[in-house]
């Protein structure tokens, strides 16, 4: 090994490493080292990587496309503010291509950063399990200290959200992390991969977000399905989301139209509350069905309701489902080319030179990511985005069968 490529296999190491510490951090940071490991190591794989686009001009194109449409409808939203459009136009590029490198790594550089990924994803988990089983302690102290409060339970209440998208971000790696340490030899390292899938899932079950159970879940369900259905399955995850990207408005809307009142009422109200955020989001998109309101509109707007006795606001910073957000900012044109880029993305998973832990990995990483756009996080969440490059690198490390 040169000293060069010595230097850019430690520096690799140290950015995953990070990318660990900022997981437990609540992905504070995340963006930041998975961004780096973009820009330090594209010019180093440039050439292969423009190789690998121009194999799937499609999709490369339809994808530059929708970041494109995305970022311009900030020039017709309330919300003055551009520093979204920034973020989509410069980050979604670099964690690409730190998601990419994965792939042009060579086997013995890929077996050494996922046994890095191992090590921190234990640590990482073994952090989660801890406030799993002590409810936020850590994590509660630490939000004394740094605001200098003196009420105790607002203290865990705040720690518990920051150890939630934490814990989604936990979730994504440990899947092709547990799956790459269940391949290796070693009746001890099996026993690894299940204890880190146990830490994701208290890490998923205690925090009080309930979609991240949901997400776990469908993730799990969706890597099973790819042991029967191999890619296919993949692709139909893809297939699903950009259907359900273009129709999200007729489908939500029906949905929600034959809901019974007596469902909604028993509904707990973190659950309910989404149900009149996705009705006022509706309403919205209804005004401009075409073009949207444009990028970050929901951050200029703003509908309080009294429900269920207390101040809700109807129109909060995202909708709480990815195709309803992307309908209200980008309108029809941009649900279109976003369902669009999905689709081409399912037709580039049909060829590309994936091997079964691959595609399982990726189906597992993506299930989760999809599950808690629609019900939990805002789309364009940076970190949201970061913790998906990281969970696709580490199912690109899996080299252990041949390609399908």
């Amino acid at each position: 090994m040169t000293t060069r490529w010595r230097l850019s296999s430690v520096t690799l190491g140290v950015l995953l490493t990070l990318s660990a510490v900022f997981i437990a951090a609540g992905g504070l940071g995340l963006a930041t080292s998975m961004a780096l490991i973009g820009f330090f190591f594209t010019p180093v794989i440039f050439v292969s990587g423009w190789r690998s686009f121009k194999s799937a001009p499609t999709l490369a194109f339809l994808g530059v496309l929708s970041v494109t449409w995305l970022c311009a409808s900030h020039l017709w939203s309330p919300y003055e503010r551009a520093d979204q459009a920034y973020k989509l136009a410069l980050l979604i590029p670099l964690f690409v291509m730190s998601a990419y490198i994965a792939c042009r790594l060579t086997d013995e550089e890929a077996g050494r950063q996922a046994r890095v990924l191992s090590v921190v994803a234990l640590l990482a988990g073994g952090y989660f399990l801890i406030e799993a089983l002590t409810g936020g302690l850590i994590g509660g102290w630490i939000e004394l200290e740094l605001e200098d409060s003196n009420y105790p339970a607002e203290a865990i209440r705040n720690a518990k959200v920051t150890l939630s998208r934490g814990a989604t971000a936990f979730m994504m790696l440990a899947g092709p992390v547990a799956l790459y340490l269940w391949r290796r030899d070693g009746a001890w390292r099996r026993g690894l991969a299940l204890t880190l899938l146990t830490m994701a899932a208290f890490a998923s079950a205690s925090f009080d977000v309930e979609a991240n159970i949901l997400a776990l879940v469908f993730g799990l369900v969706a890597a099973g399905a790819t042991q029967l259905a191999s890619r296919t399955a993949l692709q139909v995850i893809l297939l699903g989301a950009g259907v359900w990207v273009m129709g999200a408005p007729l489908f939500m809307g029906m949905g929600l139209a034959l809901m019974p009142d007596s469902v909604e009422d028993g509904l707990p109200l973190s659950w309910a509350w989404r149900l009149e955020i996705w009705k006022a989001v509706l309403e919205q998109i209804r005004q401009s069905p075409l073009i949207g309101h444009g990028l970050d509109s929901m951050r200029a707007l703003s509908d309080s309701v009294l429900y269920r006795d207390i101040m809700i606001d109807r129109l909060p910073l995202h909708a709480h489902n990815a195709g309803l957000h992307i309908w209200m900012d980008a309108g029809a044109i941009g649900a279109l080319l976003c369902a669009a880029t999905l689709f081409a993305g399912a037709r580039a998973v049909g060829r590309a030179p994936l091997n079964a832990d691959q595609i399982t990995g990726l189906a597992y990483v993506g299930g989760i990511w999809l599950v808690t756009v629609m019900l939990g996080y805002g789309v364009y969440q940076e970190w949201h985005h970061a913790a998906l490059a990281l969970g696709v690198f580490a199912a690109f490390l899996n080299r252990t069968d041949a390609s399908e």
